[in-house]
């Protein structure tokens, strides 16, 4: 079950949600390493540098000095494709790393990365991926197996909040509003809940194991406190009585353009990276996702 969505215009000066500015970015950095799996987002790349007006910088990352000759010629035709105007074979055996030092060499700058389609949730990003997130402060585009640009022009941004800290997901809805206003698009501020039956007492709040107590209410008040003049806001509740990575796939299909969503570092262990659900929503879903680091500010 889920609400219709409430269609509005953010206006400005309605609350602490600071205005939104377009992503100015110098680079869309590309890891790439010789397989088509990583080749899969340049497609996506490619699509956010025309609408960012933003150029594609590949990287690959060669641990043995055999193996640069062989990356030049790589990197120069698919370069050619691709209208890559840059690219760098990164010496070392720390993909990671090279890939940090690429976007902070023409800053600000973001990763466009594709991930691994594996099962398990401890691998379902691959170790590079989650070693980056565990090592970047920015925001990290995110490929999975499942991901494609999107189909219209018109495609809204999704951003995911989930009500445990209401700083936290006005920092995403800012994110996502930028993201909406350089693609030309609206926004999406989707939650998802677990459906719970009524209190039989009068007045007791109703306790949910994931959501707000009040979704319709939470996403509603993040929307009119969303300063951005002239921004299409609509909200989605989702009740799904499994999990939130079900809620989310089905709500972000092929008719989105990006999903939003927060990535937390302060209890976790590396391998956790930022939640099952998390990981897999980004391993299954139709589109690319914006992963926001949410405590390294």
């Amino acid at each position: 079950m889920e609400n219709e969505g409430n269609p509005s215009v953010v206006q400005p000066g309605l609350g602490d949600v600071a205005v939104a500015t377009p992503p100015s970015l110098r680079r869309i950095v590309v890891p790439v390493d010789g397989s088509p799996f990583a080749e899969r987002a340049l497609p996506v790349a490619t699509w956010v540098a025309r609408a960012l007006e933003t150029p594609i910088h590949l990287v690959e990352v060669v641990a043995r000095p055999a193996g640069t000759e062989p990356a030049i010629h790589y990197l120069d035709g698919l370069a050619r494709r691709y209208a890559a105007p840059s690219w760098d074979v990164a010496p070392g055996d720390d993909p990671a790393g090279a890939i940090i030092a690429a976007t902070d060499a023409d800053p600000p700058s973001i990763v466009c990365l594709a991930t691994h389609g594996r099962d398990r949730s401890a691998t379902i990003l691959g170790s590079v991926a989650t070693r980056l997130l565990d090592r970047t402060t920015r925001p990290v585009m995110l490929v999975g197996p499942e991901a494609r640009p999107p189909c219209a022009g018109d495609s809204p941004v999704v951003v995911a909040v989930d009500g445990v800290d209401e700083a936290d997901d006005a920092a995403l809805v800012r994110v996502a509003l930028a993201w909406a206003t350089a693609l030309a698009t609206g926004v999406v501020i989707a939650t998802v809940a677990e459906p719970v039956p009524g209190s039989f007492h009068e007045g007791r709040p109703l306790h949910r194991a994931r959501g707000p107590s009040d979704p319709e209410g939470y996403v509603a008040g993040l929307t009119a406190r969303a300063a951005h003049a002239g921004t299409v806001a609509t909200t989605r509740v989702i009740y799904d009585p499994i999990n939130v990575r079900d809620g989310l796939v089905r709500l972000v299909d092929r008719t989105a353009a990006l999903l939003v969503m927060g990535a937390h570092r302060r209890t976790r262990p590396l391998r956790a990276l930022f939640g099952s659900h998390a990981a897999r929503v980004v391993h299954d879903v139709a589109v690319p996702a914006l992963v926001v680091p949410l405590d390294r500010g």
